[in-house]
């Protein structure tokens, strides 16, 4: 399997890093609110499609951006990368936060995007099945949050925690607090998830402790005719859990 390419480009003032592998049509995935697994785990996305993985403003190693204070700020960011790389249409995936920033761009761009993947999407408010806020959990609450398997971490985090990966993860939670420290939901995405008319797939690990899997029906009935996966006995970081739920989007991108 091809390594990920690394490209390094200046995005309106902002360093913003962009791995790709493979070659074909397109498929863009935008990442949730941590990067210290690294990408790797979307390579399978690579077979049959040229893989794009941006890393957002304040994440990984793209440079910050303190300008942004909403998810439609990554939508403009997005739309100014797409068009230095010259990416007119796509497939789309995104995970969590990722999943929350793949809806609000289809939304704004339904002819850009030709096929939508949403992985344990935050940004809907679902008083029932609420998603957890992150910030108000100790740091050595949250990995146990987030996987049924904490074995995806090995060798890419480091035990017990070093300086550079702490302070790496207070910047990208400052980072995801500059659109969700108010609250981790947009009271108007409801609204216009009907925009969503591109085949869409909605996909969760059904023990996911961050953002409940009991959303997924929320979502698939505000899109029309989304197909809703839940994979039993995977958690918040399914894609990195098992290779089913890579394979099962691949499925549906072709």
């Amino acid at each position: 399997m091809a390594a990920l390419e690394r490209q390094e480009l200046d995005v309106n003032g902002v360093r913003t890093v962009v791995y790709s592998a493979g070659s074909g049509e397109t498929v863009v995935f935008f990442h949730g609110a941590g990067t210290a697994t690294g990408f790797d785990f979307t390579l399978p996305l690579a077979d049959g499609f040229r893989l794009v993985v941006p890393v957002h403003p304040g994440f990984g190693e793209s440079g910050d951006d303190p300008r942004v204070n909403s998810v439609h700020d990554y939508v403009l960011h997005y739309l100014d990368l797409f068009d230095q790389l010259g990416v007119d249409s796509f497939r789309l995936v995104g995970h969590s936060l990722g999943g929350w920033l793949a809806a609000a761009f289809a939304i704004e761009q339904t002819k850009r995007v030709q096929r939508l993947v949403l992985v344990s999407p935050a940004g809907l408010r679902v008083p029932e099945a609420p998603t957890v806020d992150l910030f108000s959990m100790r740091p050595e609450e949250i990995g146990p949050a987030l996987t049924e398997n904490p074995e995806i971490f090995a060798g890419k985090i480091p035990d017990p925690p070093d300086i550079d990966f702490i302070v790496g993860q207070y910047r990208e939670m400052a980072s995801f607090a500059q659109v969700a420290w108010e609250r981790n939901y947009d009271p108007k995405l409801a609204r216009w998830l009907h925009r969503l008319t591109m085949p869409t797939m909605v996909l969760w690990g059904g023990k996911d402790k961050i953002v409940p899997a009991a959303q997924s029906d929320i979502w698939a009935g505000l899109i029309p005719g989304a197909e809703v996966t839940v994979l039993p006995d995977r958690g918040h970081l399914v894609l990195e859990e098992t290779p089913e739920a890579l394979s099962t989007i691949a499925k549906f991108l072709s």
